[in-house]
């Protein structure tokens, strides 16, 4: 038998999501299923609350376990109840690997790899800055189970400087960014833009959640502030607590009628890839999906400064404007010089997001030394 033939290799691997909802981590793992399934490889999707809307992208060759069904509380009352469901599942099939992603579903996966007692090489996904994290009894949780873990998938650098905070051995932490699938996002932006966006007035546009962290109010400032408002509208895609807030903004700041919140989208990628420029506003990430699917679709983008990941992705501003998090006037003049002299380059972030290398160096965790 060859030395190639004795390495050890994850033939069952168990995926553990929160749920099937619109989240970029979420989205993540069903690539990397996809790409593991390639690869030959049998994949469990553990979803802790069923249904969603990337229900439809499950692969047909996956095995989809929903848990808890859909329309059950969140939070800890939802962990509580499929903690043994997952504990119980992962006994029946006994997977060679785990691959958890998402803070508090890698702290019930740990646990629940503890207690089935199977031997599975675990390795957990980061995706979230500490920041996030504002329970001193979560933080001390993730002090206490995260080394437990075989190893840790940090989706920047700046999250694996956390991670080590956290007490996990440096060698035990790999930073892994995520994978984009440049043909996908192509075929979805076929089905066409809607209706209110038909008119071909040009548009700056952003996408995420309406909520503090991505800080869409630094954004409308700054557009109010920039002659962009008197060429393009501002249309945001995401839906969330700051709304009503945002709708009377943009009454103050005179811009309502330039200013489109669609909500959320099951599918954003024909409006993404139909803008003149797409803008993060974040005061904090893990490492941005939408800006490299904006590069993907041919969208030039500008982003704060934020910890983390902006900076990284767009290699200290060579392929995007950044800009400090919260200074609106700063965000007004990069929209400006973005949008007069777009930056070049994208084809080598593709490259170095390609989703099949990133696949390898996620099954290699996996496999184990």
């Amino acid at each position: 038998m060859s030395p190639v033939d004795c390495m050890p290799r994850a033939d069952r691997i168990l995926l553990v999501l929160p749920s099937l909802e619109r989240g970029g981590g979420e989205r993540v793992l069903l690539q990397l299923a996809r790409s593991f399934l390639a690869a030959g490889r049998e994949v469990h999707l553990a979803v802790l609350l069923g249904g969603g809307p990337l229900r439809g992208e499950v692969p047909d060759t996956a095995v989809l376990h929903e848990l808890i069904p859909a329309g059950h509380a969140r939070g800890f009352a939802l962990a509580w109840h499929a903690f043994p469901k997952l504990v119980s599942l992962m006994r029946t099939m006994r997977p060679d690997a785990v691959l958890s992603t998402m803070t508090g579903t890698n702290l019930l996966t740990v646990l629940a790899c503890v207690s089935a007692r199977t031997g599975s090489r675990l390795v957990l996904r980061e995706a979230a800055s500490l920041v996030n994290v504002n329970s001193s009894l979560k933080l001390l949780t993730m002090r206490w189970l995260y080394p437990r873990a075989d190893e840790m998938v940090a989706v920047s650098a700046g999250i694996a400087q956390e991670l080590g905070r956290l007490h996990v051995a440096e060698d035990r932490i790999h930073v892994i960014h995520n994978p984009v699938d440049a043909e996908k996002l192509r075929r979805l932006v076929v089905d066409g833009l809607p209706l209110n966006l038909r008119d071909k007035t040009p548009y700056i546009v952003s996408i995420g959640r309406l909520a503090e962290q991505k800080d869409q109010q630094t954004l409308l400032k700054a557009y109010a502030l920039s002659p962009l408002r008197e060429t393009h509208r501002l249309v945001i895609v995401g839906e969330g607590s700051q709304r009503p807030y945002l709708e009377q903004l943009g009454r103050d700041l005179g811009i309502d009628d330039r200013l489109l919140l669609l909500g959320a989208m099951d599918n954003p990628y024909p409006v993404l890839a139909g803008a003149s420029l797409h803008v993060l506003s974040s005061r904090w990430e893990g490492y941005p999906n939408v800006l490299l699917e904006a590069l993907a679709l041919g969208v030039p983008v500008v982003s704060t400064d934020c910890p983390h990941g902006p900076r990284e992705l767009l290699d200290n501003g060579r392929y995007g404007q950044l800009t400090p998090v919260a200074d609106a006037d700063a965000l007004a003049c990069a929209m400006a010089a973005e949008l007069a002299q777009p930056c070049s380059g994208r084809d080598r972030v593709l490259e170095s997001h390609d989703q099949g290398t990133i696949a390898s160096r996620y099954l290699s965790l996996l496999d184990g030394p």
